[in-house]
């Protein structure tokens, strides 16, 4: 079905009103990551047509975009049957996506792949179905493709799928031939869709979000509408973050300001979540917020960071204050992620992306970490409603290369930020700490080889 030009520029006008809406959003909250859109499906099912329309829609509206080679179609792998194919296919878009999170991660908005991870699982199902694979092979290629570090960073997966007969309609209405190849043949159409109907059934715990997207009786354009519309607000709820809370009134009052995880008796407690705003602004909420403090296993020094005024509210306790911990809120990915409901192995992979995100490096909190310390400062509004579970990472600071997030925090000028300082300095300039670190500093670093605490007259 043909779509008229009114429609059409009734159309334009929603999704560019939208895109605003998420811009202006975007000036007060910058995400650290871009979100990324995996399309893969069935031969001419559109999804080429979509994401070309799509990423010149983001472009043209202010958005950075990266669209990633698709890499079928220059793969030196001649044979689509052999499994090399694949392998070359994939592992090439895992190359460039690696690439780009690792050193580009907040130059982006969006990063779309055309046929990436998904798409090479749906393969790999499609040749192990039709004998072109054995069992132990589809194993370890799958093993590697649902890693979680690489599910982890997918948002979306769109699956396109169309008849065989209009997927051949559509292959030969402007060729001037009638030849099939080795892949456009009705049969092996047929048995390719029922391969990635299958992968996204068996893989759909495995990700995010997974939408199955029939084009065959839809017009391209209406296509395009849909996909761009729901990209668009993927980006504003990304912006916006969706965190972790707990019941203020099911957390003991009694708590001194320093005690153990097992002391605050919540590790049976379930998260609940909700936009940040929200969450801020309601009295009954106390958020859990996983932090690590990075002390160096050689000398008596740790890192400092300090947040970027400008993305950092003026009535925050951090907000000009040196700090002696990274880290930040628990997100609702975090625990679909992590595949867990306990709250403290929420709390760990919360971390580790908090780290990754805020400063580039990879730290796993171990295993036998089961009973952290917590911090639960209750002297201003803002402050009790936030507890720290505090990790501490003793690691020779010169071997870490750190890079840290220029959005969040301060790397110009003179700043200490990012640095490394001793803790005779920081006990010296105590009065520009902020309130958790004043405590991290005196709980766990000391002055002579008796370990004795510091005294910091608090």
């Amino acid at each position: 079905m043909e779509i008229s030009q009114t429609e059409k520029l009734k159309i334009i006008q929603e999704l560019e009103k939208l895109a605003e809406k998420v811009l202006a959003l975007k000036k007060e909250s910058v995400p650290r990551r871009p979100i990324v859109i995996e399309f893969c499906g069935s031969p001419k099912a559109g999804k080429s047509t979509c994401i070309n329309s799509l990423e010149l829609f983001l472009r043209r509206n202010e958005f950075r975009t990266r669209l990633l080679t698709e890499r079928a179609s220059v793969c030196p792998v001649k044979n689509k049957y052999d499994p090399y194919f694949n392998i070359w296919t994939v592992t090439s878009a895992l190359a460039e996506l690696v690439e780009i999170l690792s050193n580009h991660s907040k130059d982006y908005d969006v990063v779309i792949m055309d046929r990436g991870i998904f798409d090479g699982l749906c393969w790999f199902v499609f040749l192990k179905d039709n004998n072109h694979l054995d069992k132990n092979n589809f194993e370890s290629l799958e093993s590697l493709l649902l890693m979680d570090r690489l599910k982890a960073v997918i948002d979306l997966v769109y699956i396109f799928t169309v008849t065989p007969e209009v997927s051949l309609e559509r292959e030969y209405a402007n060729l001037l031939t009638e030849k099939t190849g080795s892949i456009m043949q009705p049969d092996i159409l047929n048995s390719f869709k029922e391969s990635i109907l299958k992968a996204a059934e068996v893989y759909k715990d495995d990700y995010q979000r997974i939408e199955i997207y029939d084009t065959s009786n839809k017009h391209q354009n209406y296509v395009n509408y849909e996909v761009t519309k729901n990209i668009l607000e993927i980006l504003r709820d990304n912006i916006e973050e969706t965190v972790g809370y707990l019941l203020l009134k099911d957390i003991d009052p009694k708590l001194d300001e320093f005690f153990t995880f097992e002391e605050a008796n919540i590790s049976d407690q379930q998260l609940e979540f909700k936009a940040r705003s929200v969450v801020e602004s309601n009295d009954d909420y106390l958020q859990p917020l996983p932090i690590l403090l990075i002390k160096d296993i050689k000398n008596n020094k740790a890192l400092i960071v300090k947040k970027n005024k400008a993305n950092t509210s003026k009535i925050s306790p951090e907000s000009g204050k040196t700090l002696l911990y990274l880290g930040g809120h628990i997100r609702k990915e975090d625990m679909y992620l992590s595949r867990s409901t306990s709250l403290l192995s929420v709390a760990k992979y919360a971390l580790s992306r908090e780290i990754k995100e805020e400063i580039g490096i990879d730290y796993h909190p171990p295993e036998n970490d089961v009973n952290p310390f917590c911090i639960w400062v209750r002297d201003n509004e803002r402050s009790k409603k936030h507890l720290a579970i505090c990790f501490v990472y003793e690691v020779d600071l010169e071997t870490l290369k750190i890079n840290l997030d220029k959005n969040e925090f301060m790397t110009y000028g003179n700043t200490k930020s990012g640095k490394l300082v001793t803790i005779a300095e920081l006990v010296k300039t105590k009065k520009d700490l902020e309130s958790w670190s004043k405590i991290l500093l005196e709980k766990y670093f000391c002055t002579d080889e008796g370990n004795n605490q510091i005294d910091l007259g608090l």
